[in-house]
């Protein structure tokens, strides 16, 4: 690597991790409009491990807003902790590391570790592919009446 490609990187790390950032904390705050402005028009979200009932990819703006929306619309609160940054050497490609914890109106809780690739074009998200425990995610989603 040479000092130019380093000096890139650390920009590419600071712009991505705000962009992750500024739209995580819009998801959380049930700002669900201003957070899928944050995605690229023709963004994706995948899930690595799909849960029957619900498709394995959902793309564009109209799909990704009514997805997130019924995510945030159970949660009393949701919160991320023990999040980890990681830039890779491709500029627009990053890995986050967390845990999600969500307190749901039913007083249930539900709890899981994340691993999310997330691709940027241009300032923003185009690609997620996420990875998760996938009982108690299926678990959420059959609570929430969206998985079979």
């Amino acid at each position: 690597m040479t000092a130019q490609t380093i000096t890139d990187l650390a920009a590419a790390r600071a712009r991505n991790q705000d962009v992750w950032h500024r739209s995580s904390t819009l998801l959380y705050a049930r700002e669900i409009d201003a957070f899928i402005g944050h995605w690229c028009e023709d963004a994706s979200y995948e899930a690595a491990l799909p849960v029957a009932g619900l498709p394995a990819v959902i793309t564009g703006h109209e799909a990704l807003h009514a997805a997130f929306t019924g995510l945030v619309s159970a949660a009393r609160s949701i919160t991320v902790h023990d999040v980890l940054f990681h830039q890779t050497d491709d500029p627009d490609i990053a890995i986050i590391e967390e845990r999600m914890v969500a307190e749901l109106f039913d007083g249930d809780r539900y709890e899981n570790r994340l691993i999310i690739r997330v691709t940027f074009r241009d300032g923003r998200i185009a690609h997620m592919l996420e990875y998760y425990g996938q009982l108690a995610h299926q678990d959420l989603l059959r609570k929430l009446g969206f998985a079979s």
